[in-house]
């Protein structure tokens, strides 16, 4: 019998069990990862904003977040989509939601010279609260930032009216626009006028 040979078998057989559950280990491992970035890909909420009487408008959504280091913010934008009979649908992670702010470019718009921006809550208004254009009009103060929402499927009713506005060399067409229900909102709140909410930079919410 070769003594030499068995010692060596044995031992290879005992070298390869004790290697067989770390080469295992980050085959799971990469496997438990893939199954999780698969879950999170997967994992989308469908917002509709359902919008009358703006066929044609483009709306885009924004989210602009403070983060613990003053000098550093973060930043995404979706692209531009279009309203066709009444509404228009995004398809985005939930966490996109939180502290998203929504502008809209009408038609019917001349050179204003900034955004027009969602309202998400007047000054004065509560989460729930109805709000009508009359109300809107009179308003000081409104949040472009919305709280968020981790449902997987959302319609929200939208308001976008045409209105007169101070352009950028005289009075042109411009538009109002914000929810007909106050939702859930961040700060800040910022001035508005007769309503208006426009923006020429990212709102950074918080």
């Amino acid at each position: 019998m070769d003594v030499r040979r068995l010692t060596s078998l044995a031992g290879a057989a005992t070298l390869a069990a004790l290697l067989a559950p770390a080469l295992a280990g980050p085959a799971a491992s990469a496997g438990t990862e893939g199954a999780d970035h698969a879950r999170q890909s997967a994992a989308r909420t469908t917002l509709t904003f359902a919008v009358e009487d703006c066929e044609g408008c483009e709306v885009q959504l924004m989210q602009a977040r403070e983060t613990l280091d003053a000098d550093v913010v973060h930043t995404w934008a979706s692209g531009s989509r279009t309203v066709h009979d009444g509404e228009v649908t995004f398809r985005l992670a939930p966490r996109r939601t939180n502290g998203m702010s929504v502008t809209v470019r009408a038609p019917w718009e001349g050179h204003t010279g900034y955004a027009t921006t969602v309202a998400w809550r007047y000054n004065g208004e509560q989460v729930g609260d109805p709000v009508t254009l009359e109300e809107a009009v009179t308003k000081r103060r409104a949040s472009a930032c919305w709280e968020g929402t981790r449902r997987r499927n959302l319609t929200i009713p939208l308001v976008v009216e045409e209105v007169e506005v101070r352009g950028v060399h005289r009075r042109v067409p411009g538009s109002i626009a914000f929810v007909p229900t106050t939702q859930s909102w961040l700060e800040p709140m910022r001035r508005v006028w007769d309503g208006v909410l426009g923006s020429q930079d990212v709102n950074i919410c918080r």
